[in-house]
Order: C-alpha cells, then sequence, then structure tokens
C-alpha cells in the first residue's frame, strides 16, 4: 500500500520538481534574511495546505464529515 502512495505523489510532484528548484534557487538570491525564510516556508506551506484541502474534501464527499 506504502508503495503505491508513493507511486502517486511521484507522478503527481514529478512535473513540479524543476519549478520548485528553480525558485527556491531564486529566493536564495534575495537579500533580506527574513524575507527569505517568509518565502521558504510559504512555498512549503501552500502545496501541504492543499493536499490537505483535498483529504478534507473528499473525506467529507465520500464519508459525509469532517475528518
Amino acid at each position: 500500500m506504502e508503495d503505491i502512495l508513493e507511486l502517486i505523489l511521484t507522478i503527481l510532484s514529478k512535473p513540479f520538481e524543476s519549478k520548485y528548484d528553480n525558485t527556491f534557487g531564486r529566493i536564495k538570491n534575495i537579500r533580506n534574511k527574513g524575507l527569505r525564510i517568509f518565502l521558504r516556508i510559504l512555498l512549503i506551506a501552500i502545496p501541504v495546505a492543499i493536499v490537505f484541502g483535498l483529504f478534507c474534501l473528499c473525506s467529507y464527499l465520500l464519508r459525509g464529515y469532517w475528518i
């Protein structure tokens, strides 16, 4: 089961891998350290929030209640 989930995540995330690398490279060039840290956290938090939101939506649609 874990292998199937890992394969699905790999297939979904592979097209965006180079874009993330490019974005992290551009963030590294910013001189303001506070802004760099904020943008890195934001860049990681947005996909996590989207995945969590999709999980909650599927849970609501399939079972009828949140988480």
